[in-house]
C-alpha cells in the first residue's frame, strides 16, 4: 500500500459520532492532497464528505467537487507576496481529463517565466501572483459543429472566420469562486482549443501560444483591445473609442491625447485597428503586442501600469500599524526615540520615493487619511472613480475608488532610501521636536521612470494609483 493509499484510508475512516470539526479536516486533505496532485484520492475524500457530511458547507463542497467536470484544487506557482496587495493570475485547463492534468500541470509552470521575460510584466514581476487550479472534464473536446462535450468551463467554437475558442465566463467566475483569495482574474488554457479570446477578467487560449497568452492578458486584465485590421467575423458592429483605439482620427479627442500632448515621438493616430482596415485607429504604427509585436506600445503599457495599481498599494506593509482615521490616539514619544517602518514595493530597475512629513496638530491640511484600498478618504481631490469593477471575485477594493491625494505645502522632514528589502525607517528622538502633537505622514510614489529612458510609463495618473500613503499620531510630553 502507498503511503498516500494509507493517508486516504485514514481520512475516509472516520468513527461514529465523529466531532464537527471532522468536515473541515477532511476538506483540508482533500485541498492538501489535490496541491500535491494527488487528484484520485483528493477525489475520493470530496465524495466521502458528499456522502456523510451531505449537510455541511463541506459536503455540498464535496458533491461540487466530485462531479464529472469540476474544480478539483489550487496551488502557488509564483508567491511574491500576500493576495490583498498583490495581482492573482490564476491558470486553469480546459478540456483535460483526469488522466491528464499532469499534462496541464507542466504548462502551467511555464507559464509564469513567460510574462517574467515580457519587458512591462518583468519591471513589475514581484507585484504579481500566480496560482494553478486544476479543473477535470469529462471529455476532452470543445463544442461546436454540432458536438457537445461535458468539459469544466464549457469551451465552444466561436463564429469567426478562424474559428476563436471561447469559454463560458460565468463557469470560469464560479471556478474562480473555489479559490479564498483572488482577484478574478484567470487565463484558461483549453486543450483542443484553436487562437484565443478575451476580456472582463477572462484570458482563453487554444492549446499553448506565447504570443497569444500575452495578447489575450492585455484584454483581460488591462481592458486594452486589437490594434490589427483583418476583419475576423461578420457584423462587428461599430467602432467605439476604447483605450488604445478610437473612432475618430482627431488628435484631441482619441484617449490618448495626453501622449500626443507630451509630444512622445512614437504615439500619433494610424488608421487601421479593432479588426477593421478603415475606420478605427490606433496609437502606434507597428509592433504593439495588441498588433502581433513583442512589446506593448506607450499607451498600452501606461494602462497595464495603471491596471497593476489598482490593485496594488505601493506600500506593502508598515510598522507601527496606523490607527483608524477618526482615530487620533498617538505614540507617545518619551525618552527612547520611536521608529517607524513602512516596507514598499520593489520594481525591478527602479526605486520608489518615500518622504516623510511631521506636522504639528495646528498646521496640519487635508492630506488623507493613509486608509487602505477601497475606503474614500479625506484626501480626495474631487476625481470621481469608475463604475465598480465587474471583473472581480474576491472581497479586495479598487484603489480607484480613493481618489487622488491633496498636496502637502510644507517640505518634507526627509527623503530617504530603502535597504535592499525595500524597508524605510523614520527615527523620532524626543530632542528632535518641541512638546505637542503632531502628525506624521509617509507617502511613497512611483515615478515609473526607469533608468535610460526619457518618458516615464505612465503620463496620465488620473486617480493618483502611483501614490500612497500612511499616517500616524505621536505626542511629545
Amino acid at each position: 500500500m502507498t503511503p498516500y493509499a494509507v493517508l486516504l484510508c485514514a481520512a475516509i475512516a472516520l468513527p461514529s459520532g465523529a466531532p464537527e470539526d471532522e468536515p473541515k479536516e477532511l476538506l483540508a486533505r482533500a485541498e492538501q492532497l489535490a496541491r500535491e496532485e494527488h487528484f484520485q484520492e483528493a477525489i475520493a475524500i470530496y465524495k466521502k464528505l458528499a456522502e456523510d457530511f451531505p449537510n455541511t458547507p463541506e459536503g455540498t463542497i464535496g458533491a461540487r467537487r466530485s462531479l464529472p467536470s469540476a474544480f478539483l484544487g489550487w496551488a502557488d506557482l509564483v508567491r511574491h507576496g500576500p493576495s490583498s496587495n498583490r495581482v492573482d493570475v490564476v491558470l486553469m485547463g480546459e478540456g483535460y481529463t483526469l488522466e491528464h492534468q499532469k499534462a496541464f500541470d507542466d504548462l502551467a509552470e511555464d507559464i509564469p517565466r513567460l510574462f517574467e521575460r515580457q519587458k512591462t510584466f518583468r519591471e513589475y514581476w514581484s507585484y504579481f501572483n500566480f496560482l494553478r487550479a486544476n479543473l477535470v472534464s469529462a471529455d476532452s473536446g470543445v463544442d461546436g459543429f454540432g458536438r457537445e462535450y461535458d468539459t469544466a468551463v464549457n469551451a465552444q467554437t466561436l463564429k469567426t472566420f478562424s474559428g476563436h475558442v471561447g469559454v463560458d465566463r460565468a463557469k470560469v467566475r464560479a471556478m474562480l469562486a473555489e479559490i479564498p483569495e483572488q482577484d478574478g482574474q484567470a487565463i484558461v488554457f483549453v486543450k483542443q482549443g484553436i487562437l484565443g479570446t478575451g476580456g472582463q477578467g477572462v484570458a482563453v487560449i487554444g492549446g499553448m501560444s506565447a504570443k497569444t497568452t500575452v495578447h489575450e492578458f492585455g484584454h483581460s486584465f488591462g481592458g486594452l483591445s486589437d490594434e490589427y485590421a483583418e476583419q475576423q467575423a461578420h457584423n462587428q458592429g461599430s467602432v467605439r473609442d476604447g483605450i488604445n483605439v478610437a473612432a475618430s482620427d482627431d488628435p484631441r479627442l482619441v484617449p490618448w491625447a495626453h501622449w500626443i500632448a507630451a509630444k512622445h515621438p512614437s504615439v500619433g493616430v494610424y488608421e487601421g485597428a479593432a479588426a477593421r482596415v478603415r475606420g478605427a485607429w490606433k496609437p502606434t504604427a507597428s509592433g504593439c503586442v495588441m498588433e502581433d509585436g513583442e512589446f506593448f506600445c506607450p499607451v498600452c503599457q501606461e494602462a497595464l501600469l495603471l491596471r497593476v495599481y489598482a490593485l496594488v498599494d505601493p506600500i506593502d506593509s508598515v510598522s507601527p500599524t496606523p490607527p483608524p482615521p477618526q482615530i487620533r490616539e498617538p505614540i507617545v514619544l518619551r525618552d527612547e526615540p520611536i521608529e517607524i517602518t513602512v516596507r514598499v514595493m520593489k520594481p525591478e530597475s527602479h526605486d520608489l520615493q518615500v518622504e516623510w512629513w511631521v506636522l504639528p496638530e495646528s498646521r496640519v491640511p487635508e492630506t488623507g487619511d493613509g486608509r487602505d484600498r477601497g475606503d474614500p478618504g479625506r484626501g480626495r481631490t474631487g476625481v470621481a472613480p469608475p463604475p465598480a469593477r465587474a471583473d472581480t471575485t474576491s472581497g479586495f477594493g479598487d484603489r480607484r475608488d480613493r481618489g487622488k491625494l491633496a498636496p502637502i505645502p510644507d517640505r518634507p522632514w526627509s527623503v530617504n532610501k530603502s535597504d535592499a528589502d525595500g524597508v524605510h525607517t523614520l527615527r523620532l528622538k524626543r530632542s528632535d521636536l518641541d512638546p505637542g502633537r503632531y502628525k506624521v505622514v509617509c507617502r511613497v510614489k512611483d515615478s515609473t521612470r526607469l533608468r535610460d529612458e526619457k518618458w516615464p510609463w505612465v503620463v496620465k495618473d488620473e486617480y493618483g494609483l502611483l501614490e500612497s500613503e500612511r499616517v500616524w499620531w505621536v505626542r511629545v510630553p
